[in-house]
């Protein structure tokens, strides 16, 4: 998906909002960029939080066309995400979106691993949806810390062949890393993989790929200021020099980033909200 797409800046309504696991799941009417969404992309929404003077990026984490309803899965990581997962149904919303590059989907049905990071999970959901309609087989790995921290995924059959979870204190699924259960996977055979989660774990997945020799897409998470590619503030190192994430992605080539480059994230562990 090119930033060549339809993007807009329009007002929304927050139709609900429901708890997620530890996360909150957004459904937002707002017709305009529902349609045109595609798995991967984000929208910029207007907060009124105190000191909050940018729209904040979300992911979107899947649309009802029909409806005209877009979905947001939200971290309560800083001012502006506490803000709209407090807000009352029915409060209207400015936003701008779709915004950036989303996932590429294979030409042809072939086997596709979708690795996902705590909430990272939920916007491969809706590309897993995509997958399996396509006639693709999917798998999905859902990793986090603890069982508190994983993105319950409802409804595996419309999503994935098959789900594994894994936390790395072993309190739900298999123990260890997502990184992990994806190097076993690989050993089945060739795939496109898609990763989405912190960028720690999308360095991981990309040195894993590259080694097997496999073509890899990642969601990148950087801090952004404008979302619409001026400030420069989520740059990423690649190998072509620096793309900005907002328009360049935040859907990459795994293998075109200079992962010995990226920035850690920073002390706090936000990069956005």
């Amino acid at each position: 998906m090119t930033v060549d797409a339809a993007v807009s800046a329009t007002t929304g309504t927050l139709i609900a909002t429901r708890p997620a696991g530890r996360y909150h799941r957004c459904s937002i009417a707002a017709p305009d960029v529902a349609t045109a969404a595609v798995p991967g992309q984000f929208v910029a929404v207007e907060v009124q939080a105190p000191g909050t003077l940018l729209r904040r990026p979300f992911a979107i984490a899947g649309v009802d066309t029909a409806a005209g309803v877009l979905h947001l899965v939200v971290a309560t990581v800083g001012a502006g995400s506490a803000w709209l997962v407090a807000q009352a149904v029915s409060t209207r919303l400015r936003l701008t979106g779709p915004l950036g590059r989303g996932f590429t989907m294979p030409a042809d049905p072939g086997r596709c691993l979708l690795v996902g990071g705590g909430y990272g999970v939920a916007a491969l959901e809706w590309l897993g949806a995509r997958l399996l309609a396509a006639g693709h087989r999917v798998e999905l790995l859902s990793g986090a810390a603890t069982a508190q921290a994983l993105y319950p995924v409802t409804r595996h059959d419309t999503v994935a062949g098959t789900v594994v979870e894994t936390t790395e204190d072993g309190s739900s699924g298999q123990r260890g890393l997502v990184t992990d259960a994806l190097g076993d996977r690989l050993r089945d055979g060739d795939a496109m993989v898609y990763a989405c989660g912190p960028m720690p774990m999308l360095a991981a997945v990309a040195g894993i790929t590259r080694r097997a020799g496999m073509t890899c897409e990642v969601a990148v998470e950087e801090h952004m200021g404008c979302s619409v590619g001026v400030c420069m503030t989520c740059v990423v190192p690649t190998v072509h020099g620096y793309a900005r994430s907002c328009i360049d992605g935040p859907v990459m080539d795994a293998s075109r980033i200079r992962w010995e480059s990226v920035d850690p994230p920073r002390e706090d562990g936000l990069r956005h909200g």
